[in-house]
């Protein structure tokens, strides 16, 4: 009986160990921390960022007074993505970070403005890493350059010519269509625009040499903002065009069940090839849609990221995560509150065409915006 008693603590002692370890395996008390300077001066309220890259977990915080961040309590393991912004200085952007036990990743991030007369940034790094895991391979090889820095240009890149579109209300421009109903023809679904805040659908075509897929916009348009603001030159179909409709129009309502609803694609927002760098032309749209968020300060957004099928599942996640987090990036740097966006990559899912041709990989390869609030 003794022994029986006896091997039962033992056992019961095992299982609390292991539980004990799994737990601080899986939790535990690594963190990532450190400070931001610009010219040997501390940064007050950085936004600091992290993401876990194969739960999608992202941890923000800022830096105090003195410069100081900390981000406690996070997974051991990899690979974390850590980035800097502040607006008017380049972001910065570490990548591949692995957490350890054992060793504590500690940060000096030293900021650089931006260079306002040629509007490009140079690559940028932390200062100084102190006991920080070493970095591993990109995944696969495929090139994924997460929360790459956007690059942005003093002109977008020449437009095609309007063509003007008739809109039709009935119609879905952005609603994700899941990869199961894609039929042969794209044919967009048909639901409510008052109800469901869908936007009409904008024609385009396949443009082989960059491999993207261009939308028409219309005739080009002014939109006039609360505060007395405008944004010139923008196409009557454009993203611009349908998200001040949505936000202006008492009609458009936030659907808060049927959360595929109401998606509205960007229309002039372009990646390079399997990566999340930002093209030159993409920012002039990005910046657009700043100054929409800043004229309706009421307004939250959620940006998804989507790719084609070409490649592995988990690879495409990992893309169009860090795409979605590159452009939520380059908003915040434009002035944008973090606590206003949310960003998520959904890889080939919710597709709305067809991926048997290249047009149509090429309209699946996209960033969309859902307002969550107006």
């Amino acid at each position: 009986m003794t022994r029986t008693v006896f091997a039962l603590r033992i056992a019961a002692f095992g299982w609390l160990w292991l539980l004990t370890f799994i737990t601080h395996a899986q939790s535990g008390s690594v963190g990532i921390s450190g400070s931001v300077q610009a010219n040997d001066q501390a940064v007050a309220k950085a936004a600091v960022t992290v993401v876990h890259l194969p739960s999608g977990m992202r941890r923000a915080t800022s830096t105090d007074a003195a410069g100081n961040f900390v981000l406690p309590n996070l997974l051991v393991g990899g690979p974390y993505i850590v980035q800097v912004i502040q607006p008017g200085f380049q972001t910065q952007v570490v990548n591949d970070l692995f957490l350890t036990s054992e060793k504590p990743a500690v940060f000096t991030f030293a900021l650089e403005k931006a260079d306002a007369s040629t509007g490009k940034k140079r690559a940028s790094r932390p200062l100084k890493t102190a006991a920080a895991a070493p970095p591993k391979p990109s995944q696969s090889g495929s090139g994924l350059a997460a929360y790459a820095a956007y690059q942005p240009a003093p002109a977008p890149a020449p437009a095609p010519a309007p063509v003007a579109v008739t809109p039709t209300p009935a119609a879905a421009t952005a609603a994700p269509v899941p990869a199961k109903t894609a039929r042969p023809k794209y044919t967009p679904r048909k639901t409510s625009a008052a109800s469901k805040g869908i936007m009409p659908v904008v024609s385009g075509h396949y443009d082989a040499k960059s491999g993207n897929y261009i939308y028409h916009t219309g005739a080009p348009v002014t939109l006039k903002l609360a505060g007395g603001g405008v944004i010139e030159g923008v196409g009557v179909n454009s993203t611009e065009s349908q998200l001040h409709r949505f936000l202006t129009d008492a009609q458009f309502k936030v659907d808060t069940v049927d959360l595929t609803a109401g998606w509205m694609n960007f229309d002039r927002v372009y990646f390079e090839a399997g990566k999340a760098t930002l093209t030159k032309e993409s920012v002039v749209q990005l910046r657009n849609i700043a100054s929409l968020l800043r004229a309706y300060p009421q307004t939250r957004i959620k940006l998804g990221g989507y790719t084609d099928s070409t490649g592995t599942a988990k690879v495409n996640r990992l893309l169009s995560e860090a795409r979605a987090q590159t452009a939520w990036a380059a908003l915040v740097e434009m002035g944008i509150s973090p606590s206003r966006m949310e960003a998520r990559g959904y890889g080939p899912r919710y597709t709305i065409a067809p991926n048997v041709t290249e047009e149509g990989r090429a309209m699946n390869r996209r960033l969309s915006v859902k307002v969550l609030a107006k």
